[in-house]
């Protein structure tokens, strides 16, 4: 999966789809990497999943694909920060949008969204529709990303949902052979075995995680994972982000063991020796304040702020 700057990620109804892209965009956050996730469902629009209470007007999905022609700009404008981190945004639909809210675009149109979408940030998670022979935006992801994430879960309606789709794809420009499967939301003493099995292997495993469900509805899916129950998720999301994560050198870069929200750690302060032969300083009754943090810059909130281009 090294060198995938476009990750599309699909699976069966339920199968976690936008949550594991919202952790996997925050551990690339953790790296400073600017993070756009695409949100292709028009069902239920994802973003107000995530952030209710956030004011969606003037930036739908929808919108962007009916204009004109689409500059990085307008896809900027458009785009919703994730509980104010400046490396990851949102890009999906408005409250109330549905099918037959937008004109039809073209296959062309939606090239164009992912071409652009490659230039405004490090990293772009599509987070396609199950329903993608009915969506433009999530066949031509499936068809033209770096590399599709495919989750499947232990149970008969996740067979039954690849046993139909998997022949949709089975045309080479899809390349379905070389999707990373990922056995997801698997619980604890489950045999998962004969699962593992009928999908063909998997790659990864994410479990279930009692703690994850709870942030899911409670819409706080930008918090870290705090539980021992998490850990072995955490593992997981962290290794599927080291495929991700690119050097300079073009190596995939060794960060499995790194924290969730890795933050860069500054060098240590240089220890002043003291002259013994003058006299001793003497302390100010109030000590001075050390010097506030500087900000890093560069993200995509950033960028939004002042509406500069890429």
């Amino acid at each position: 999966m090294g060198n995938a700057q476009m990750l599309a990620i699909w699976g069966s109804p339920g199968a976690g789809k936008t949550v594991t892209a919202v952790k996997l965009a925050l551990e690339l956050s953790a790296h400073k990497k600017n993070t756009v996730i695409l949100m292709c469902d028009f069902t239920a629009p994802a973003p107000q999943t995530l952030q209710p209470k956030i004011p969606t007007e003037g930036k739908s999905l929808g919108d962007l694909l009916s204009l004109p022609s689409i500059s990085q700009e307008a896809i900027l404008s458009r785009c919703i920060p994730l509980a104010k981190n400046p490396y990851v945004s949102l890009l999906g639909y408005k409250s109330g949008d549905n099918s037959f809210t937008y004109a039809q675009y073209s296959k062309e149109r939606a090239i164009d969204l992912l071409t652009l979408l490659r230039h405004c940030a490090d990293y772009v998670l599509v987070d396609c529709n199950s329903a993608f022979s009915f969506d433009v935006l999530s066949a031509v992801a499936l068809e033209n990303a770096d590399a599709v994430l495919r989750l499947c879960t232990c149970d008969l309606k996740s067979m039954s949902y690849f046993t139909s789709g998997l022949p949709l794809i089975a045309d080479g420009r899809y390349a379905s052979g070389r999707h990373i499967k990922v056995l997801s939301a698997v619980k604890l003493g489950q045999d998962s075995g004969e699962y593992r099995n009928t999908f063909g292997g998997a790659a990864y495993t994410l479990p279930y995680v009692p703690e994850l469900e709870e942030q899911f509805y409670a819409a706080l899916l930008a918090d870290e994972l705090c539980t021992k129950q998490a850990a072995n998720y955490k593992s997981a999301i962290r290794s599927i982000a080291a495929d991700l994560l690119i050097d300079d050198s073009g190596k995939a870069a060794a960060v499995a063991k790194k924290p969730l929200f890795a933050r860069e750690e500054k060098p240590p302060r240089e220890k002043k020796t003291k002259d013994k032969t003058k006299p001793a300083a003497i302390r100010p009754l109030h000590p001075t304040r050390p010097e506030p943090e500087e900000k890093s810059g560069g993200g995509l909130l950033d960028r939004l702020r002042k509406g500069g281009k890429s």
